[in-house]
């Protein structure tokens, strides 16, 4: 059997076997932890040199985006206002016309497909704001202009309905009040 002596100690075999994995794993845990020290300092000089970005012109846009918002809201707050103040008046003459029940019937079915209308129109301005929404952080400079004309046509288009519907609506009670038995 082989056997190796070193600094007066002798080992065997089997010793061997048991000193050798010993030596081996020693050397390996050297050279990972120099590999860590290594990358220890790598990340040392990253972090070091890092610089926090700016972040100043996007608090700009998000505050500006917030006032936008906010202008939004007034307007929407402002149209639902006027909505309500449009739905009780129709609720006022719908009381003074209870003995005309029938007929206010059939004008009822033409408010509500006017009231459809103007609900599916809300509803694609809704939705254009909502397109709109997600592009305003990069236009928000050209949007004021174009908001504005926008609003403007919109009140116009809204006023213009509202007064078509108001004038067909005084027409048709007005025949109905000028005839009360043709229906």
């Amino acid at each position: 059997m082989a056997e190796l002596e070193f600094a007066g100690v002798k080992a065997s075999g089997s010793k061997l076997l048991l000193i050798v994995p010993l030596i081996g794993a020693v050397v390996s845990a050297g050279w990972g932890g120099f590999t860590l020290y290594d990358e220890f300092l790598d990340l040392r000089k990253t972090v070091t040199k890092y610089k926090p970005p700016n972040l100043t012109q996007i608090n700009l846009d998000l505050a500006l985006l917030k006032e936008h918002q906010n202008t939004v809201e007034t307007h929407m707050d402002f149209v639902g206002k006027e909505l309500d103040l449009f739905s009780e008046e129709i609720g006022y003459q719908k009381e003074s016309l209870e003995d005309q029940i029938k007929y206010v019937k059939e004008v009822k079915v033409d408010v509500r497909q006017d009231m459809r209308h103007l609900e599916t129109i809300v509803g694609d301005v809704e939705t254009k704001l909502q397109n709109q929404k997600q592009g305003l952080i990069d236009i928000v400079d050209k949007a004021s202009a174009r908001f504005e004309d926008r609003r403007d046509q919109l009140y116009k288009d809204t006023d213009t309905k509202i007064k078509n519907v108001e004038e067909r609506f005084s027409l048709k009670l007005q025949r109905a009040l000028d005839n009360p038995l043709a229906n």
